[in-house]
């Protein structure tokens, strides 16, 4: 924009704000701001003060904290931060668990946050809701509380999958149905406070009602609607009867935008920590491995390896001295299933973490995460801090004589250290790039110990299977492919979402369900599961199962539960351009199949892309992809040439659009 004007430390801020973008993102996001800038300008030039102010007061979260300390703003000078404190408040834990049997105290003292006589109210404020506002909406909830003199908790909680739908906000009476509204902007904080006062219901932000709350776990589900059903709430529809979470299987995702995540006594309310208790009580770290192996879970992470045979093999390493490490990295571009799972319960990973630290031998963990995910690092870490005062973290847990102590590595959020020896190296300090094998993690692994290293979908697992045993979990899903799966639905769909559904269901039903088709209204052109790695798939796949053994041979991966939907105006071509820039962009350069085969695979697909293609090109990339795979060290490059292979494979008259035509 050539008419905008600069005062010099305006321009200086700008260019520190511009620095701080990711520079795959800076060319895209670059007018969108200044478009910003010129309008908070309002005509004068823009100054320093104005660039912050944009940043503090008008940016989402994530990007506003990394802005800021980009700019070195202290977090408290931002209005929009102290919107924030209004709403989350610093929690002291309510006791501490000295022995197993101490739990019911905490879980009695939970239950009373969850459901009591007060008057409950919930915003869902995981980075989705953050991102469209809920923190304005609870600061307007609590003033029109006040207002209307009105006594009840505003409380944040995770996302309930729905982020189409955020903010979302729950209202929770005392004997009544538990009323959910949709895009429930701060503007209408007001409407939704009379309507609770009158004891009624804001039509058009109802999406449901919840007369009870079932957890996973074995306890008793919680009743909220006792008696007689209020004619108000009769016509609206309850929880077990929307699609949407009908069609779900939540055991994983049971807590999400039900407990506060900086509140450990909501979770164990619910049944957590119950597992621990039951690992350290009556088990034996044999015991668990043995019910893992029945389970037949296997790593959510990609590979999908046999986590109780992973978990045997390192407990049998003879080495006193053991890790388990978490994976929560994510690399995969545009999918945040991870850091909205962690962001709404991160208990549930912790939980899972000292219990496999229990069976393997271990006593100390890390939870490696995306160093972009701040949000999800402060609940983490709030987390962690809460476990150890309440005595569920650090000696003698629950007095069982093992101990355990946990702490967050923050990783770049590189796609490489998805595996799992580049992983290893981040966390050591070393450049992330893989080891050589063997030897295996389980027997030379961090610190040249025997470590376990699982995604963090898969140690969220264990909680459950500990307490329903492996025999329950076996039950769920496929002859080979046992449990749920959590997808992260985006691309071109109506609603963007992130569900959890049992492994064996249909790519299809996925879609249609949950993601209500195509966001345009045309037909599904193509589609994509496991991130870069899986390539791009056909509309006539749809019916594919979504498991590890009918992906793998359709030619694709379950992966991390990425599922990217393409419509019929969709350029599969420039898609596999992106990704294998994407490939280029975060390849470690460590073995040379890898490195110079990307570098080429970018120039050949660069070309085809701008119409300058030849076939000789084309057969060019089915033998590069070959030989990748055979030679390179890991399976960034093995997999790389996978996104043009694809579109060779499943779209070829896409390709011949994009070729020469030669003149006779």
């Amino acid at each position: 924009m050539a008419d905008i004007k600069w005062l010099p430390d305006g321009q200086k801020a700008f260019d520190k704000v511009m620095a701080a973008v990711p520079e795959g993102m800076r060319e895209g996001m670059r007018p969108k701001i200044l478009e910003m800038l010129a309008g908070k300008a309002a005509g004068k030039k823009i100054s320093k003060k104005i660039v912050e102010k944009f940043v503090s007061e008008d940016l989402p979260e994530p990007q506003r904290s990394v802005l800021m300390a980009a700019l070195g703003i202290d977090k408290q000078d931002s209005s929009a931060q102290a919107a924030s404190k209004r709403t989350k408040k610093q929690w002291k834990v309510m006791g501490k668990v000295k022995k197993a049997d101490d739990l019911a105290k905490i879980k009695k003292l939970g239950l009373q946050l969850l459901c009591s006589e007060k008057i409950r109210i919930t915003v869902g404020a995981a980075s989705c809701g953050l991102a469209r506002g809920s923190e304005s909406v609870a600061a307007a909830l609590e003033q029109e509380l006040k207002k209307q003199k009105i006594k009840a908790d505003v409380v944040m909680v995770g996302s309930n999958g729905m982020s189409y739908a955020e903010p979302i906000v729950d209202v929770i009476r005392a004997g009544k149905p538990r009323i959910t509204y949709g895009n429930a902007d701060s503007n209408r904080a007001a409407d939704i406070v009379t309507a609770l006062k009158n004891g009624k219901i804001v039509d058009d932000l109802v999406i449901m009602r919840h007369d009870e709350q079932k957890p996973a776990v074995c306890i008793e589900p919680i009743k909220y609607s006792k008696g007689k059903l209020p004619k108000t709430a009769s016509g609206v529809k309850e929880y077990s009867k929307i699609d949407f979470f009908k069609k779900q299987k939540k055991l994983l995702t049971r807590n999400a935008g039900t407990i506060s995540p900086e509140r450990i006594e909501e979770y164990i309310a619910l049944g957590g920590y119950t597992a621990l208790a039951k690992a350290l009580t009556s088990m034996t770290p044999r015991q668990v491995i043995q019910e893992v192996k029945t389970s037949k879970l296997r790593g959510r992470g990609g590979a999908g390896f046999p986590t109780g045979i992973k978990w045997e093999a390192c407990s049998k390493a003879e080495d006193n001295e053991k890790y388990i490490v978490c994976n929560g990295s994510e690399g995969d571009p545009e999918i945040g299933l991870h850091k909205s799972f962690i962001e709404s319960d991160p208990h549930a990973v912790i939980e899972g973490m000292i219990i496999a630290g229990y069976a393997i031998g271990a006593q100390e963990g890390y939870i490696y995460l995306n160093d972009r995910y701040l949000l999800a690092i402060e609940r983490v870490e709030t987390g962690i801090q809460q476990a150890q005062q309440m005595g569920l973290l650090g000696k003698n847990i629950m007095g069982s004589g093992f101990s355990f102590t946990l702490k967050v590595k923050r990783g770049g959020g590189a796609y490489i250290c998805g595996e799992e020896t580049a992983l290893l190296n981040s966390l050591e300090g070393s450049f992330g790039e893989p080891r050589p094998r063997p030897p295996l993690p389980v027997e030379k692994g961090l610190f040249g110990k025997p470590t376990v290293i699982n995604n963090l979908e898969t140690l969220a697992n264990i909680p459950l299977i500990v307490m329903h045993g492996g025999k329950w979990f076996a039950g769920i899903g496929t002859p080979a492919s046992k449990g749920t799966k959590i997808v992260a639905l985006s691309g071109n769909v109506a609603q963007i979402c992130w569900v959890e559904v049992p492994l064996g269901t249909k790519v299809e039903d996925i879609i249609k369900t949950f993601g209500k088709g195509t966001a345009s209204g045309k037909k599904v052109k193509a589609f994509q599961t496991g991130g870069p790695s899986g390539g791009l798939l056909p509309a006539k796949s749809l019916k594919i199962k979504l498991d590890y053994e009918s992906l793998t041979k359709a030619g694709s991966l379950l992966g991390s539960g990425g599922l990217l939907v393409m419509d019929e105006d969709g350029d599969v071509v420039d898609m596999a351009k992106f990704l294998t820039q994407f490939f280029l962009e975060e390849s470690c350069g460590k073995c040379t199949p890898c490195r110079e085969g990307v570098k080429q695979l970018g120039e050949i697909i660069t070309t085809i892309a701008e119409g300058r293609g030849t076939p000789d090109q084309v057969s060019l990339v089915a033998r590069m992809g070959k030989a990748m795979n055979d030679a390179s060290f890991c399976a960034l490059g093995k997999t790389a040439a996978a996104p043009i292979l694809s579109v060779m494979k499943h779209f070829p008259k896409e390709l011949e659009k994009r070729m020469i035509k030669r003149i006779n």
